[in-house]
């Protein structure tokens, strides 16, 4: 009778330690999940003959520690001042709309802890895709068909510094360039500068 009590007694501990490090396991791998997740974006402005505010969230994936892939959303209000040439001025305003995918490689995410340099952070090059819903005839006053809107694609690529700001938290400054170069593009530079943050 002890001997099947011991024997009975040995298989739930055993049973149930197996359980606790089943679980144990299973938060871990839940951890480490949120821990590749980021989320963030950017705000931008422009003053002047061209006035632009962007509003761009982000949220990415980790998939390594080197490469990650997310998808981000965006807002643009834009006005832009035309001059006639019979002197004449007029300002079209414009509400843009879009997503994007976009995916990012980071080869030395530490050049401290790579070359023990004492410079912590390291580069980082990003491909983007965007769509944008637009009215043309507000970007693009002399279009055949001014008030037609319809969805605008831009392909971005670029390169610059990933600025670690704790532990999870980056500051991303990129020079982007639109290989697109369309006409309707909201951008009023080429190349452009971007600063976005995620953590």
């Amino acid at each position: 009778m002890k001997q099947k009590l011991g024997t009975s007694l040995f298989f739930i501990v055993l049973l149930t330690s197996n359980i606790i490090t089943v679980a144990q396991e299973k938060i871990k791998e839940e951890k480490t999940f949120r821990d590749k997740i980021f989320f963030g974006g950017s705000v931008g402005m422009v003053f002047g003959t061209v006035t632009r505010i962007d509003i761009l969230p982000e949220v990415g994936m980790w998939v390594i520690p080197q490469w990650s892939i997310g998808f981000g959303g965006r807002y643009t209000f834009r006005k832009d001042r035309y001059n006639f040439i019979n002197g004449e001025s007029n300002s079209y305003k414009a509400h843009i709309w879009g997503v994007s995918g976009f995916t990012q490689i980071l080869p030395i995410p530490d050049l401290d802890k790579a070359f023990k340099i004492g410079i912590h952070g390291g580069p980082i090059f990003q491909g983007e895709w965007e769509g944008l819903y637009m009215d043309k005839g507000t970007i693009d006053p002399t279009a055949y068909n001014p008030g037609n809107k319809g969805w605008v694609h831009i392909i971005l690529v670029g390169a610059g510094y990933r600025f670690p700001l704790g532990e999870r938290a980056g500051l991303n400054l990129l020079v982007m360039w639109d290989l697109t170069n369309s006409k309707y593009s909201p951008y009023t530079t080429n190349p452009l500068l971007r600063l976005n943050i995620n953590f």
